[in-house]
């Protein structure tokens, strides 16, 4: 059965007049100090044209949304099942398989309002699509339907925890390639997976237990529970999976989670088989294991759970990677009567210092969107991409009806928010031009001090005193890095620039072989001609040698051996484009 269920279409004044009957709507309550934070007060108070933009939410659920109530603007529609002829036509699976929104869940709504309060809660638009994609195969519908509704954004605040490995590619990604390529602005949650995720080589030792670069324990990983009666999914892939879906695996891992005594409390020990053959009872195609925890007890410090992982089947080699996440049903930090501190009731104590991206975030085409909390996922990618694309200042959204939410949902909605005005109000807006702006905010956050620029690692020593910006200094300095010096990433070298060239002229004299910039990430001298800067060594300190640089645009991996150390923010805070900086950006 099809379900296409619109807003009664209409004037405007007969929607106001049903809607007064209806029950009273919760709104977002502190949507024009997000807009302010944003960027977007006071040039797009009243952003124009919004009736052009159509945006797209992708979730598993639109619980309040029927039509009654105005939640959003009248021209909103929801598809929870697609029509069987667009689904043969684009060979979306079997028709006969449909599936529900998720039973009471409202987060698509809540999202959905989140992008018309940024948008400026106009009558006129954006217009919404809210698309079922309640599981990997309905969320390929949902694009390919967004896809031909012809929709300029897509907004998309979930993850999944496989049909990928990581590196951009897979079954999922595939979908997104589509819709990325037509040039429809994919909007994607980073994911709240910050300090749950443990990345590592699949190394097995002579007991077939997996050991664990950098864990104390050696073959386990160690989490923490402070409450009792808690739920924890724990989730185990390896880097098996293929673009196809259902492509099968001929390497096989069992998930076991015990207590500190070693008594298992949780197994799951599917076989997993290849394409050629069907997955029957306790088989799976798919590399990935997960056990359910419900009722955990509460542990003291040191008698935390253990997570291990066994190697039942395949040849695994250097190229082979495993991924563990923790997934607490409660994760909100509480004060510890202990300490005082703030604390989280679960805690994954070897967690990985990044990697946290799970598809689609991690497509290279899509603008992934995370938050300055501790808990936004971060990359890099599998493939050594930085992400997220995109980073918004934390914060909690309040609805008039009691309901808040917070993390990189939030900052997805809020930004495709944006992206629907910038859309309207440049309709050439692309992809590219976004990433462009988020590099110049980047270079200005480098060039005042707010933000390092890419990792320069200079070896372990005392740093020099800090030099005044601006400061002359004369053609020849002494100790200055003799012989070659290595090049600067572009983005830096940039940055540094620009500091150079906002200089007052005084700071500046034509007798001088340029100026010394202090930034966090170290002092250099800058040329005023075509010479690249070099790193400003006092006079008589020994010059430390600069290490190879870092390929272009790629981040440097994890660093397994010092998992509680949590990765520098990759992007400054964003803010929107005044409209003569949006017009001078898509020209």
């Amino acid at each position: 059965m099809t379900r296409l269920l619109a807003f009664a279409a209409g004037s405007l004044l007969a929607g106001l007049a049903a809607a007064a009957d209806a029950p009273a709507v919760s709104r977002p309550a502190n949507a024009d100090e997000a807009r302010k934070q944003l960027g977007l007060l006071p040039d797009y108070a009243a952003p124009e044209n919004l009736a052009n933009v159509t945006v797209a939410v992708l979730d598993t659920g639109f619980a309040g949304v029927d039509g009654k109530r105005p939640y959003l603007p009248a021209t909103a529609a929801v598809v929870e099942h697609y029509p069987a002829d667009f689904v043969q036509r684009n060979n979306l699976g079997d028709p006969a398989f449909q599936r529900p929104f998720a039973p009471g869940d409202a987060h698509g709504r809540l999202m959905a309002q989140l992008v018309w309060a940024v948008s400026g809660n106009k009558p006129e638009g954006p217009k919404f699509l809210l698309l079922n994609a309640n599981g990997p195969t309905l969320f390929r519908r949902a694009v390919k339907y967004a896809i031909e509704q012809k929709a300029d954004v897509i907004l998309f605040s979930g993850t999944f925890e496989g049909a990928g490995n990581y590196d951009g590619r897979g079954p999922v990604n595939a979908a997104v390639d589509e819709a990325v390529a037509g040039g429809i602005l994919w909007v994607n949650a980073a994911g709240n997976n910050g300090g749950k995720v443990f990345n590592g080589p699949v190394d097995v030792g002579p007991d077939g237990y997996v050991r664990f670069r950098g864990a104390p324990l050696g073959t386990a990983l160690r989490f923490s529970n402070r409450f009792d009666e808690s739920a924890v999914t724990v989730t185990l892939t390896w880097n098996d999976y293929k673009d196809a879906e259902d492509a099968g695996t001929d390497k096989d891992l069992d998930l076991i989670v015990e207590d500190a005594r070693g008594t298992v409390v949780g197994k799951s020990d599917l076989v997993q088989v290849t394409a050629a053959k069907a997955a029957g009872q306790g088989e799976t195609r798919n590399p990935r294991e997960r056990v359910v925890l419900t009722d955990l007890p509460a542990v003291l410090a040191g008698q935390e759970y253990r997570i291990r992982v066994k190697s039942k089947a395949g040849a695994f080699g250097p190229r082979d990677r495993l991924r563990v996440q923790i997934a607490p049903a409660k994760d909100a930090p509480f004060a510890d009567p202990a300490t005082g501190k703030q604390a989280l009731p679960v805690e994954l104590l070897d967690a990985s210092a990044g990697g946290e991206i799970y598809p689609p975030a991690d497509h290279p085409g899509v603008l992934t969107v995370g938050d300055t909390s501790a808990s936004s996922a971060v990359g890099p990618t599998a493939d050594g991409r930085v992400k997220p694309d995109v980073l918004l200042r934390a914060g909690v959204a309040r609805f008039t009806g009691g309901d808040e939410t917070a993390g990189s949902s939030n900052a997805a909605a809020y930004f495709a928010g944006v992206l629907a005005v910038m859309r309207a109000k440049a309709p050439a807006l692309t992809t590219g031009h976004v990433r462009a702006w988020v590099r110049r905010l980047d270079t200005l956050a480098v060039a005042t001090g707010e933000m390092p620029p890419a990792p320069l690692p200079v070896g372990k020593a005392v740093p020099p005193p800090p030099v005044p910006v601006g400061q002359p200094i004369p053609r020849t300095v002494p100790g200055l890095m003799a012989g070659p010096n290595p090049p600067l990433s572009p983005n830096t070298e940039r940055a540094l620039r620009y500091a150079e060239s906002t200089l007052k002229e005084p700071y500046r004299p034509a007798n001088a072989g340029g100026v010394i910039v202090s930034t966090p990430a170290g002092t250099f001298t800058v040329q005023r001609g075509g010479s690249p800067p070099v790193r400003y060594t006092p006079p008589g300190v020994q010059p430390l040698p600069l290490p190879a640089p870092q390929p272009v645009a790629r981040a440097q991996a994890p660093d397994e051996s010092a998992p509680s150390r949590r990765p520098a923010p990759p992007h400054a805070a964003w803010t929107t484009p005044t409209p003569r900086q949006l017009s001078e950006l898509v020209r």
